[in-house]
């Protein structure tokens, strides 16, 4: 990839952005139910400075063992994210959404920081660099971002009807089933999974931001309505080409190159619906 910044592509500073700036929002939002989970995250939330200047750093030198090291910063914060998650569900003894979608969230941020580690460190399983970077980028913000995005949205309409919180909570599950689907459509090659995955995670992406535009940002405040309702549009344009690029793999369609779809849906999952999205619920 061409550098953009300094050392830095495209793909390393959206990749860089998950854990300087877009995880910690994610962990101050996290609706845990649970006390003993609430405490192992902010044990996390206290690591993450330290973590993402691991994350930054491992850019800084070349691809090997010191490198790896230094990533492997951001993965002990994300274990310990991901701990928070596990303490979620037990204590709570359910996998109802409420408690599954942040748990989940929290879960799959940690497979992103391993394959983040597998890139700075050079491991080889078989795929190209650039894919195993994406990888890292796909779960951090397909994954952790959109699933704890899910999350928020669903624990907003405590006060809604059944029908509209059952909508929710099955776009939450089909983005949690959807990221790691088509995750593993691209690694092994897989068509029916290359499309299915994709699929399924603009489903429940569409789905979820369509609540939040026309339920719930509604009833904001306008400084929380405004960022609300643009990360909601902001993000169509990215899953429409992901599933288009997806199904080019399989059928003979045309769709954009590499380079571009990072520059049009790398940009636009990262920074306005990722970003902006969880300014938005902070605000809130």
């Amino acid at each position: 990839m061409v550098k953009v910044l300094g050392p830095f592509s495209l793909i390393d500073l959206l990749l860089l952005l998950a854990p300087v700036v877009v995880v910690p929002l994610g962990f101050r939002l996290a609706p845990l139910t649970s006390a003993h989970a609430t405490v192992v995250l902010r044990v996390a939330r206290y690591a993450q400075p330290v973590g993402g200047l691991g994350a930054v750093a491992s850019f800084l030198v070349p691809i090997g063992g010191t490198s790896g090291l230094l990533a492997a910063s951001w993965l002990a914060v994300c274990a310990i994210a991901a701990v928070a998650g596990l303490v979620e569900l037990v204590e709570s003894r359910s996998l109802h959404p409420t408690h599954l979608l942040p748990a989940a969230a929290l879960g799959v941020l940690l497979v992103g920081s391993a394959w983040l580690v597998v890139y700075r460190w050079g491991i080889d399983l078989g795929y190209s660099p650039t894919i195993t970077e994406l990888t890292a980028v796909h779960f951090h913000y397909a994954g952790f971002a959109a699933v704890m995005m899910s999350a928020l949205v669903l624990n907003s309409l405590v006060a809604a009807s059944l029908r509209l919180r059952r909508i929710a909570a099955g776009a939450g599950l089909l983005v949690t089933f959807g990221t790691p689907m088509t995750a593993t459509g691209v690694a092994t090659g897989t068509a029916a999974l290359t499309v299915i995955g994709p699929v399924l995670l603009a489903t429940g992406i569409l789905t979820g931001s369509a609540l939040t535009a026309f339920v719930v940002a509604p009833t904001m405040r306008a400084r929380a309505r405004w960022p609300l309702t643009l990360s909601a549009a902001g993000v169509v344009i990215p899953m429409l080409l992901g599933v288009d690029y997806a199904a080019s793999h399989v059928f003979p369609i045309p769709a954009l190159d590499l380079k571009t779809m990072a520059l049009v849906h790398g940009d636009l999952n990262a920074i306005v619906f990722a970003l902006l999205g969880f300014v938005g619920w902070l605000l809130v």
